[in-house]
């Protein structure tokens, strides 16, 4: 428990987020902003490529949210093995 709790101190931790919806598309943004290495996961190909592409398929999110995020600490795909 003590080396999940550091991993979580210390931005190690990388985080999975099932749904990048309206739910799960403004957690990943959020926990990206807060250092740590983020995978999404959904199983609708169109929202995976939009994310790729930096665009926002949610209204209330502005694509320079995503177009800010650091690509080098997230990946969103459709494949769940890669949890």
């Amino acid at each position: 428990m003590q080396k999940l709790i550091s991993k979580f101190n210390n931005k190690q931790a990388t985080i999975a987020i099932i749904g990048l919806g309206y739910v799960g598309l403004p957690l990943l943004l959020r926990y990206l902003s807060l250092g740590y290495k983020v995978i999404g996961i959904d199983i609708d190909p169109k929202k995976v490529e939009a994310l790729n592409r930096s665009e926002s398929y949610i209204k209330h999110i502005d694509c320079s949210a995503i177009k800010q995020a650091d690509k080098s600490q997230f990946e969103v795909t459709t494949d769940f093995a890669k949890v």
